[in-house]
C-alpha cells in the first residue's frame, strides 16, 4: 500500500547490523492531504529514569536529554541493541545475560515532531498497533486510554485538532509490557527464545493524517474476474466521513492506471454533518470499469506480476481534502477439498486444495519468522525472498507476527504467495469465554485492520481463521463479519490443522511432524487416522495441504556455526563423549532454549541418532559435517519432492506443504532451510533440487521414477533416464525412456529401475531427464540402501516429534564412509550483469576409475589476487546457486553458477573452494 502524502523516512536497521544510534531529526509533516508515516525522530526511555508525567513528557518543549535516538519505531530490545547495548548479543548464550528486569516497569516513546496544519481542516493521529499497552499524550493532553490501546494489529485513529501546534509538537506513549498470554499480540511462541522484552513496542509506525472537511477512508477495489480471465470489472469503493458540523458535498475521483491503461472515474455525494457515507463507483455507472483482456497477475513460475495503480482524491469546499493510493494485482483465487474416497482417502473430509487464476497449485512454501527483536529491513526482506524464489518456493505462512506492509509489496513484485492466519498457542486460541467484552472488540478491531490491510495484495492468497484450533461458532463470526465488512474476496480456512469450524467447516489440513523423520517417511502409505482423532494431525506421509512440517533440526555450515558459536559450544553438537551417546545430551541454546515442553528438541540426540546409525560413526566436527549435510539434504528433498509427486493422488492428494521453518529469528540449529546469515545447509540445497521447475525424482516408497512440471508451459521432447549404480562404480540396471508431453502442474510415472541381488547395500540412483537438442533439463543423485528404513507407525503416529524406529530399523548407508577419493577438476570465472556479479563453476570428475565424487560443494570466497582465500569470515553471502552439492563419476561434469551483489566482495577477488564427500578441498581463482 502506498500513503499518497510525502513520507519522511529513516533506513531500517538490518537484522545483522548492531549500531550507535545517532539523534535521529524531528520529523516535520508538510500541510496537505493524506497520510504520513511517523517513522522519524522517535527516542525511548524507562520510566524508572524518566518518571511518569505523560503530562509533561509529552509537552513539545521537554528535555530528552539522555534519552535513546531509535532509527524508527521498533521495539525496546532493537532501540537498546541499536544503540549498542548489547553488542554481538546472539553470539553463543550472551542472550542470557540481557536483564530483564529492566523491562518490569513501562518505557516511554516519544516523537517530536513539526507540524503544519492545514487552515480549516483536522489532523488525526492513527496508531497501528502496540505490542503490548500504552497511554497516549499528544502535546500535555492524554488522548487514549491502555485498555483501548493495545494489539498487534490494532488500529485506532484519533482526531487531535484541538491539541496540534501549528509548529513543534510531541507524542508520547507509556508501554507497559507485552503479555501474549493476556493480550492479543505476537510472540515467537515455541519457534525461537522469547525476546528479554517480551517484543514490547511499536511494531507499525504510526501516522498523522490531515484532510479538509471530509476525510477519505477504506479504498479499495473488488473485482470480478471472468472465468477464462478475458475480462475483469472493478468495482471502488470509499468511505466518505463529514467531521464537520455542516453537511458537504463531496466529490469522489478514482483513477486506474496500468501501462498505457488509465481509467477516471468520478462521483459526488452529499454527506451529512458528521455522518460518514460509502460511495462505490461500479461498472454499472463506469463503464471504464470494465476491462478487457487485463493484465493478470500470476505466481512467479506461472507468469507475470503486472500491478494497477488506484489513486482516489476527494473534494469538497471547492477544494481537495483528502487522498490514497495503492497498488493491486487483477487475479482470482478459489479453494476446495479434493473428493472422498470411501475405504481409500485418508482425509476424511478431503484434502485443502488451491487454485490461482483457475489453476490448481501445488504450494511449496516455509514459515516465516520475523527478527526476534522485530526489526525490519527492506533490503533483508529482498535477499530473503530472492532465496524463496532460488529454492523454487511459491509460499511463505505467516502464523500471526505479521511483517511490515512492505514485504506484502515485495512479495506482490516477486509472485510469491501469502499464506496469512492469526497465531497459536497463545491468547488468540483461547475459547471465546475466557475472553471479556474488551477482548471482543479488541479482535473486532483487529480483524478489521487485517482485512482491510491484505485484501487488495495479491499475494495474500488465503486467511487461515484459526491455526491449531479452529474457532468456536461466536468467534468465527466476529471474525467472518470484519472480513464481510471488508469485502474480502478469497478463501477463508478454518484451521491450520485438521479441523473445522461451524461456518468455514472441514480444513482439509494437518501438521507435523516436526523431528526426524527418514527419506522414506514422506513417501509411505502407512497407517493413517482422520476425522477428529488428534493422532492425524502429526504424523503420517505426503497427503493432505500439511501447513507445518520439516524433520527438525538444521546444521548450519562450519562457516555459519563459526559466526555464533564457540568453539566449546560446537563440540555439544557432535561430540559423543560430553552426550553420552546418540539420543541424549545437554539442552543447547542456540537449539531450543525457550520452547517450552520441546524439551527433546533442545538437544541434538533425537537428529543425531538417525545419523549415526544410517550413515555411521564421525569422531570430530569435520566429518559430522560431512553426515550432517548429507542427511539434510535426502530428508529435506524426499520432503518436497513427495508432496510434489503425490499432488495428483486421487484418493489422497497432496496439494500443499509448508516447510517448518523458511528462516528463524536469530542464529539457529533448529527449523529452518538457511540461517539468520543467509547460510546455505544441506537442507537448503536439498529443497533447491526438489524445487526446479522441471524435474525428476525417485519415489521411495515403490522404487518409481517420477517427472513433475512445475513450469507455465508443456514440455514436451523429454527423454527421463535411471541408472542404478554400485559403490564399485558398476551399473547395475540402467533405463531410459521418453515421456510424453508433460503439461503444467503435471507429474508422470515414467519408469521403474530394478535393483539386482548383487547390488552392494549402500548404491546410487542417478536420475536424468534431457530434452532433445537441448541437453540437461534435471538431474538427481540418490544414495540409497538394499536395507531401507523401518517405522515403527504404531509409536509414530500422533507422536509430533519424528519417526520411531523399529529396532535395527536404519538404512545402511555407511557404505559411503568407503568410497576412495575422487579427482575432480574444477574452472571458475567471474562476470559482472549490474551490480551483480555471477560465478560460473564447471566440475569435472577426471578419475580414471569408477569412483564418484559425492556431494561435492562450491562456495565463493572473498580472496587475495595469487588464488588464495583471506581467511576468517570471508564466505559470500547472500548467494543464490543455480545447484550445488553435486555428484558426478568419472568422465562426467556439470556447470554450476552463483548470482550475488558485487559490492559484497568488498574489493577482494573472488575464488571458489570446493569440499565433498570423499574429496580433499580445494581452492580456485573465481
Amino acid at each position: 500500500m502506498v500513503a499518497a502524502a510525502a513520507v519522511m523516512t529513516v533506513a531500517a536497521v538490518t537484522p545483522t547490523d548492531v549500531a550507535t544510534a545517532s539523534p535521529p531529526p524531528a520529523a516535520v509533516v508538510a500541510p496537505g492531504p493524506g497520510a504520513a508515516q511517523l517513522t522519524s525522530g522517535w527516542r525511548i526511555q524507562s520510566s524508572a529514569t524518566a518518571g511518569t508525567s505523560g503530562a509533561e513528557i509529552s509537552r513539545p518543549d521537554y528535555s530528552a536529554t539522555g534519552w535513546l535516538p531509535i532509527s524508527e519505531p521498533e521495539t525496546l530490545m532493537a532501540g537498546l541493541v541499536e544503540n549498542g547495548r548489547y553488542p554481538d548479543v546472539f553470539y553463543s548464550d550472551r542472550l542470557k545475560s540481557v536483564p530483564t528486569d529492566q523491562f518490569g516497569v513501562n518505557w516511554w516513546y516519544r516523537d517530536q515532531l513539526t507540524v503544519h496544519p492545514k487552515h480549516g481542516g483536522r489532523t488525526y493521529l492513527i496508531m497501528n498497533g502496540v505490542l503490548g499497552t500504552a497511554d497516549l499524550w499528544v502535546n500535555g493532553t492524554k488522548v487514549a486510554d491502555r485498555t483501548q490501546l493495545q494489539g498487534a494489529y490494532s488500529r485506532f485513529e484519533y482526531d487531535i485538532t484541538p491539541y496540534v501546534h501549528d509548529g513543534a509538537n510531541a507524542i508520547a506513549l507509556d508501554v507497559a509490557k507485552n503479555a501474549p498470554k493476556t493480550y492479543l499480540s505476537d510472540s515467537q511462541l515455541d519457534w525461537n527464545p522469547h525476546a528479554p522484552d517480551e517484543s514490547t513496542g511499536l511494531r507499525f509506525a504510526p501516522q498523522l493524517a490531515q484532510a479538509g472537511a471530509v476525510s477519505l477512508r477504506n479504498v479499495h477495489v473488488n473485482q470480478q474476474n471472468a472465468t477464462n480471465l478475458s475480462t475483469s470489472d472493478l468495482t471502488v469503493k470509499a468511505d466518505l466521513r463529514n467531521d464537520t458540523a455542516a453537511a458537504q458535498r463531496a466529490s469522489l475521483r478514482a483513477t486506474i492506471t496500468h501501462g498505457a491503461t488509465r481509467v477516471d472515474v468520478t462521483a459526488t455525494a452529499d454527506v451529512p454533518a458528521g455522518a460518514t457515507r460509502t460511495v462505490t463507483l461500479s461498472p454499472a455507472d463506469h463503464r471504464q470499469l470494465h476491462l478487457t483482456h487485463p493484465a493478470i497477475w500470476w505466481p512467479y513460475q506461472l507468469g507475470g506480476q503486472p500491478l494497477y495503480h488506484l489513486a482516489a482524491s476527494v473534494r469538497a469546499g471547492g477544494q481537495e481534502s483528502d487522498r490514497y493510493a495503492e497498488d493491486f494485482g487483477i487475479r482470482t483465487v478459489t479453494s476446495d477439498l479434493s473428493p472422498v474416497v470411501p475405504g481409500k482417502t485418508h482425509a476424511a473430509s478431503g484434502s485443502r486444495r488451491f487454485m490461482v487464476n483457475g489453476v490448481p497449485l501445488v504450494i511449496r512454501g516455509g514459515g516465516w519468522s520475523p527478527d526476534m527483536f522485530m526489526r525490519y529491513s527492506p533490503r533483508n526482506i529482498h535477499d530473503q525472498l530472492a532465496y524463496v524464489k532460488n529454492l523454487g518456493l511459491n509460499t511463505l505462512r505467516f502464523e500471526g507476527n505479521l511483517p511490515p506492509d512492505d514485504m506484502f509489496a515485495q512479495m506482490d513484485r516477486a509472485g510469491i504467495l501469502a499464506m496469512t492466519g492469526w497465531q497459536c498457542c497463545d491468547r488468540w486460541e483461547d475459547p471465546l469465554t475466557k475472553w471479556p467484552d474488551a477482548l471482543k472488540a479488541n479482535a473486532a478491531n483487529q480483524a478489521t485492520r487485517v482485512a482491510e490491510w491484505l485484501r487488495n495484495h495479491p499475494s495474500v492468497f488465503t486467511y487461515f481463521q484459526g491455526s491449531d484450533e479452529a474457532p468456536d461458532a461466536a468467534k468465527e463470526q466476529i471474525y467472518l463479519s470484519a472480513f464481510a465488512a471488508a469485502d474480502w474476496q478469497t478463501p477463508q480456512v478454518a484451521s491450520a490443522e485438521y479441523k473445522s469450524s461451524p461456518k468455514l467447516g472441514a480444513s482439509g489440513a494437518k501438521e507435523g511432524p516436526y523431528n526426524y523423520v527418514p527419506p522414506g517417511y514422506w513417501w509411505a502409505q502407512g497407517p493413517q487416522t482422520a476425522g477428529d482423532d488428534p493422532t492425524f494431525t502429526n504424523a503420517g506421509s505426503a497427503f493432505a495441504y500439511d501447513t507445518e512440517t520439516s524433520a527438525g533440526n538444521t546444521v548450519p555450515t562450519q562457516d555459519s556455526l563459526n559466526r555464533f558459536l564457540t568453539p566449546a559450544d560446537q563440540a555439544q553438537i557432535w561430540d559423543l563423549s560430553t552426550t553420552k551417546g546418540p539420543g541424549t545430551g545437554p539442552n543447547l541454546f542456540h537449539v531450543a532454549a525457550s520452547y517450552g515442553s520441546y524439551t527433546k528438541t533442545a538437544r541434538m540426540g533425537q537428529y543425531n541418532t538417525p545419523l549415526w546409525n544410517r550413515y555411521g560413526p564421525w569422531t570430530d566436527m569435520a566429518s559430522y559435517q560431512k553426515i550432517a549435510q548429507m542427511g539434510g539434504y535426502e530428508v529435506t528433498r524426499a520432503q518436497f519432492e513427495a508432496y510434489l509427486g503425490r499432488s495428483k493422488d486421487p484418493a489422497n492428494p497432496s496439494p500443499g506443504v509448508i516447510y517448518w521453518m523458511l528462516n528463524k529469528a536469530w542464529p539457529s540449529l533448529h527449523w529452518n532451510l538457511y540461517n539468520y546469515d543467509f547460510d546455505q545447509p544441506g537442507v537448503y540445497f536439498g529443497a533447491l533440487k526438489a524445487g526446479e521447475p522441471v524435474h525428476i525424482m525417485y519415489d521411495y516408497a515403490d522404487g518409481s521414477v517420477k517427472v513433475a512440471n512445475l513450469a507455465r508451459t508443456t514440455q514436451n521432447g523429454l527423454t527421463a533416464s535411471a541408472r542404478v549404480i554400485d559403490l564399485n562404480g558398476t551399473v547395475r540396471d540402467s533405463r531410459r525412456v521418453a515421456v510424453s508431453g508433460l503439461a503444467s502442474q503435471d507429474v508422470q510415472t515414467v519408469l521403474s529401475p530394478k535393483v539386482p541381488s548383487e547390488t552392494s547395500r549402500t548404491y546410487f540412483v542417478e536420475l536424468t531427464l534431457t530434452r532433445n537438442g537441448g541437453g540437461t533439463v534435471s538431474r538427481n543423485v540418490y544414495w540409497l540402501s538394499t536395507k531401507p528404513d523401518a517405522v515403527d507407525w504404531s509409536k509414530t503416529l500422533g507422536s509430533g516429534s519424528g519417526a520411531v524406529f523399529q529396532p535395527d530399523g536404519y538404512a545402511d548407508l555407511t557404505g559411503l564412509q568407503k568410497l576412495p577419493a575422487a579427482t575432480v577438476k574444477a574452472t571458475a570465472s567471474t562476470r559482472r550483469d549490474g551490480a551483480d556479479a555471477i560465478t560460473t563453476v564447471t566440475l569435472r570428475n577426471t578419475g580414471h576409475g569408477s569412483t564418484p565424487a559425492v556431494f561435492t560443494r562450491a562456495d565463493v570466497r572473498r580472496g587475495t589476487r595469487d588464488g588464495h582465500v583471506l581467511g576468517g569470515d570471508d564466505q559470500v553471502l547472500p548467494i543464490s546457486w543455480s545447484d550445488n552439492y553435486v555428484t558426478l563419476w568419472p568422465g562426467e561434469s556439470q556447470t554450476v553458477t552463483a548470482r550475488y551483489r558485487a559490492s559484497d566482495l568488498r574489493g577482494a577477488p573472488p575464488v571458489v573452494t570446493l569440499t565433498g564427500r570423499n574429496l580433499t578441498d580445494q581452492t580456485l581463482r573465481g
